[in-house]
């Protein structure tokens, strides 16, 4: 992809944040064509947008290969959020890791075990994760709303979160810069995505790692 249609795309992904207004899909003369554009488009957001605060990570099967999007707003809970402010009220349920140290670029690809060496703390609450002894992939997890169940654990559709952990490592350290210390990474939606509305109040159970809650205020 061109820097041209790298920036016209860039553009108007960054308007649509900035007015709240949304977009559609993007014009056919700057749409990627494949990963390696679509990367291209998120590296001019993000030029654009300002400090990348964590990554998101996710996969359709436990041998796909994962996608990667920085993250720019990082909000600790409980979080209120004035409904006027949202368009839409998704709520995903996903397993986070705050990183201790940077991984910087290099020749040999991180392993599991090094990636899982760097991490501080497993979130929503700050613990020793590692003692935990939870299955990561299918943690009990349950979505409220207003008080109603609104969706419990289905699982992670990208397998063991550390796997996909792993190959944002390696994929950050081959074309980002690499990932840095305190970076706040989510592994991939649990619970399927759980719509609210306006003046709605969300929690997100996740048994003994704690609980998130969110505040839509009309």
């Amino acid at each position: 992809m061109t820097d041209d249609r790298a920036t016209r795309a860039a553009a108007l992904l960054v308007e649509a944040r900035k007015t709240g207004k949304g977009l559609g899909e993007l014009p056919a003369d700057c749409r990627p064509r494949d990963a390696a554009e679509a990367y291209a488009i998120q590296d001019a957001v993000a030029r654009q947008v300002g400090a990348v605060q964590g990554w998101k990570t996710g996969a359709p099967g436990p041998e796909a290969e994962p996608a990667y999007a920085p993250i720019f707003t990082v909000s600790a809970g409980p979080g209120r959020f004035p409904a006027k402010t949202q368009r839409l009220f998704g709520i995903e349920a996903e397993i986070a890791f705050r990183l201790a140290r940077d991984l910087p670029p290099r020749d040999k690809p991180y392993d599991r075990d090094e990636v899982v060496a760097a991490i501080a703390t497993m979130h929503p609450a700050v613990a020793d994760w590692r003692s935990l002894g939870l299955d990561l992939a299918r943690p009990p997890i349950t979505v409220t709303i207003d008080g109603t169940v609104a969706a419990e654990t289905t699982g992670n559709s990208g397998g063991d979160p550390l796997r996909l952990l792993t190959a944002l490592a390696n994929h950050c350290a081959h074309r980002t810069g690499g990932l840095r210390e305190g970076d706040m990474i989510t592994t991939g939606s649990i619970t399927g995505v759980t719509f609210a509305k306006p003046g709605a109040t969300v929690t997100a159970d996740f048994g003994p790692l704690g609980a998130v809650r969110l505040e839509f205020p009309l």
